[in-house]
């Protein structure tokens, strides 16, 4: 696979997203107005975490309940924690963009992309995600800290395509090196502000969905 040269996640933002239907060329998609990006109320209880075993990531615990509310994963034997609000209204698309975002985040620890490949991927969504993660274990850049993952929501569906958004929040996490155990500098930008990460996916005949790509704002969720 080629392995594109990645910039420390720099995010451009979006002039308009692409709708990922079932026969080409995608049609443009321009995403819902006045949707609340609002952070959930802060004080919540959170629920059992999911422990991951040892540095690698391993899991040690069952998978996670994904009830409505709170939810802590601790990855690394606790060097990432991260906090999902999972909504009351469950859906297989929002379960595919917490998927990623927790195996991307393993991948980041562990220093291994291996736990990307348990997810649904397609076409550039697996380009996209493997160079991502490449982008940074491949300079030796681990993360360490708190993310919060929260406002997961549906925000279309158009026969076989459809766009996931979430709220992202780095603020509590600091890109690091795994020589030093030091902070690198400059941060990147998704650690200094909150930012909505898009996801585009596509249900193939098999009714499965699948990550087709990804897209990011870094205003969508100020």
């Amino acid at each position: 696979m080629r392995r594109a040269a990645m910039v420390a996640l720099t995010l451009l933002p979006m002039t308009g997203l692409l709708m990922t239907g079932c026969a080409p060329p995608e049609r443009p998609y321009r995403p819902q107005e006045g949707v609340t990006t609002a952070p959930s109320p802060s004080g919540t209880t959170s629920a059992p975490r999911t422990e991951t075993g040892s540095e690698t990531g391993t899991e040690t615990g069952n998978e996670p309940a994904r009830t409505p509310g709170p939810e802590t994963i601790s990855i690394g034997g606790g060097k990432l924690r991260v906090d999902i609000d999972w909504p009351a209204g469950r859906d297989p698309l929002i379960d595919l963009m917490a998927d990623y975002y927790v195996a991307s985040r393993k991948a980041l620890v562990s220093g291994s992309d291996r736990y990307l490949k348990g997810l649904d991927l397609e076409l550039t969504g697996v380009r996209e995600a493997y160079d991502w993660v490449h982008g940074y274990t491949e300079k030796e850049k681990t993360v360490k800290g708190a993310t919060r993952l929260y406002d997961l929501r549906v925000a279309a569906v158009m026969d076989k395509g459809a766009q996931v958004n979430a709220c992202v929040d780095e603020t509590g996490a600091r890109v690091v090196s795994t020589r030093t155990g030091k902070a690198v500098a400059p941060q990147p930008l998704w650690v200094r502000a909150p930012y909505l990460q898009v996801l585009l996916a596509h249900r193939g005949d098999d009714g499965v969905w699948r990550i087709r790509g990804f897209r990011y704002d870094l205003k969508g969720c100020t």
